[in-house]
């Protein structure tokens, strides 16, 4: 009987033991669930008040899980309501691609859709050097405005890929400013130029990707996180975001970031994958730090794409030609997930279809 309740003994020690060392597994559902939760009354997202960008990052995220945020409905106002009320006082290149992004995620013509065509304000903004935006657009932005239009299937031109490669810093790096200075970048930055050069045709091999992928690699902590930069006066903690934006320029080169490869030491390590999943709060969002571990509605958002191991952009649509300006919005959706919507409410049925399941900067 000793021997029995000794074994008995052992083998749930062995059990208890597994649990702990087996990861948690992020849950996508709970993370969508919470940001429905994060809705405003004039069908936005954003905090305190709604804003184009946020709302846009919101439906992206969603999409990546395979659901559809587009009519969530909050006091009869929905995310597409929003934007068709904001979209036009958008100057900003970065919120018009992150729009252009988020509408076809969710299967929506970014020409017609909001009553602006999206597509030709942004290629609009495409200057003689190559740069997309204004004043106010940096590198973030003109790399998220090249991936909008690889999303639109819109050509990017060659002088923008070049404008990107040119600011690369000599330690595989990009500065969110544009600085070309020894210790200005930062990973985040570097993660969505990586995407953004991969998007406008640049190869994975290239010299220049290789190098920020190594640098990339080396800036990993133990946790298997990434923080925003390391070494940093801020300090050098893992943070969701960070991790998410990395996990993005692994996935766009075509390598396994819960791989072996991005394991910290190897097989015995933590992946990138790893330490993402534990950035997920029992609310089902995602905090930024562990030393914040507040909800927060960014750090979602560039979660899930990652957690669905998607990179950008991950859909894509023939947009057509430029449209006028005064064109009117669309009042039919363009694929099934919107059709079985219009269905539904045409049927009384109210039933929600549900899903399973980047500035890429550092939170100032």
């Amino acid at each position: 009987m000793t021997h029995k309740r000794t074994l008995i003994t052992t083998i749930v020690l062995i059990l208890a033991a597994l649990a702990l060392a087996t990861p948690v597994l992020a849950d996508g559902p709970g993370a969508v669930a919470w940001l429905k939760a994060q809705q405003n009354a004039d069908g936005g997202f954003g905090s305190p008040t709604s804003s184009v960008g946020a709302t846009a990052d919101m439906l992206l995220a969603v999409a990546a899980t395979g659901d559809n945020a587009l009519n969530w409905d909050k006091g009869g106002q929905t995310p597409l309501d929003y934007l068709k009320a904001n979209a036009g006082s958008v100057e900003k290149a970065g919120i018009l691609s992150k729009a252009i992004l988020a509408l076809i995620a969710s299967g929506r013509n970014p020409r017609t859709s909001v009553g602006i065509d999206l597509v030709a304000r942004l290629e609009g903004m495409i200057g003689s050097d190559g740069k997309i935006g204004g004043e106010s657009d940096f590198i973030n932005e003109h790399c998220f405005s090249m991936v909008a239009l690889r999303s639109a299937r819109r050509p990017i031109p060659a002088a923008s890929a070049t404008y990107l490669l040119d600011r690369q810093i000599a330690d595989g790096t990009w500065s969110w400013n544009g600085d070309t200075a020894e210790g200005s970048g930062d990973n985040n930055t570097a993660a969505i130029a990586v995407v953004a050069l991969i998007a406008a045709g640049v190869p994975a091999d290239d010299a220049q990707v290789q190098k920020t992928l190594a640098h990339l690699k080396g800036q990993q902590n133990d946790d298997g996180g990434f923080p925003y930069i390391s070494p940093s006066p801020y300090g050098t903690a893992s943070d969701a975001n960070s991790t998410a934006a990395v996990m993005w320029a692994i996935l766009a080169a075509g390598q396994d970031p819960a791989g072996v490869d991005w394991k910290y030491l190897g097989q015995d390590g933590h992946s990138a994958m790893d330490r993402l999943r534990a950035f997920q709060n029992d609310s089902g969002a995602f905090r930024w730090q562990d030393a914040v571990p507040g909800d927060n509605l960014m750090s979602t958002v560039q979660a899930l794409v990652a957690l669905e191991m998607k990179t950008l952009p991950f859909a894509t649509m023939d947009v057509g030609e430029a449209v006028p300006e005064t064109a009117a919005p669309e009042t039919l959706p363009e694929t099934g997930a919107g059709l079985w919507v219009l269905i539904a409410a045409l049927l009384g049925g109210g039933a929600a279809l549900t899903g399973t399941g980047l500035a890429l900067r550092k939170q100032r």
